[in-house]
């Protein structure tokens, strides 16, 4: 009988004991970041006080803030040619919106501007403040934090969105490199 309860007991024991490490990665994602770019999911976004004007609440979810814009500024820029290679690479992918803000404020995005969001290296969100932050543009992105929240120049990371919709993604997988989403555009000054 001991013996049994002995049995029992290491049994339930074993059932809270930390579980062997599992790779989450066993083999190629078979998607570098351009083409994970063209299919990521950006942040949700509501309609806000618009939405009343055509029968919405403020809450109700509008879309989805994409990459489509930078996914097209890489492209005809040419660095979509150098995100296909090896890498690794850590880029720092501006939303729509974003790009919308930035060329109706600044001017076009061009190679160097898109070079900027690119980091050489694997960098996890995590990582980001302490990690060498200089692009292929030749210039060093600037981290902080402030406000409880991690900065890259005035982009933040990991930023959450209204209510129960999808954040902005961080710390995306591709088979070279990573993906951070950011809602503000980071340029050469």
């Amino acid at each position: 009988m001991s013996k049994l309860i002995v049995a029992s007991l290491i049994a339930s024991a074993a059932a809270f004991a930390p579980a062997a490490p599992v790779s989450t990665r066993t083999s190629a994602l078979n998607a570098d970041i351009v083409s994970t770019l063209t299919s990521l999911e950006g942040p949700g976004q509501v309609w806000g006080a618009d939405g009343i004007a055509v029968g919405k609440e403020e809450s109700d979810l509008k879309g989805y803030d994409n990459f489509s814009l930078f996914t097209a500024r890489l492209q005809s820029s040419g660095v979509a040619q150098t995100l296909a290679g090896p890498g690794p690479f850590t880029v720092f992918a501006p939303t729509d919106t974003a790009i919308e803000s930035y060329e109706k404020m600044i001017g076009p995005v061009d190679a160097a501007v898109c070079n900027y969001c690119i980091v050489p290296g694997t960098l996890s969100s995590s990582a980001v403040s302490t990690g060498a932050l200089t692009t292929l543009q030749g210039s060093a992105l600037t981290y902080s934090r402030k406000f409880r929240k991690d900065f890259v120049n005035d982009a933040i990371l990991g930023e959450k969105t209204f209510g129960a919709f999808a954040d902005f993604p961080i710390d995306v997988a591709c088979d070279n490199g990573v993906i951070h989403s950011i809602g503000i555009m980071v340029y050469p000054q």
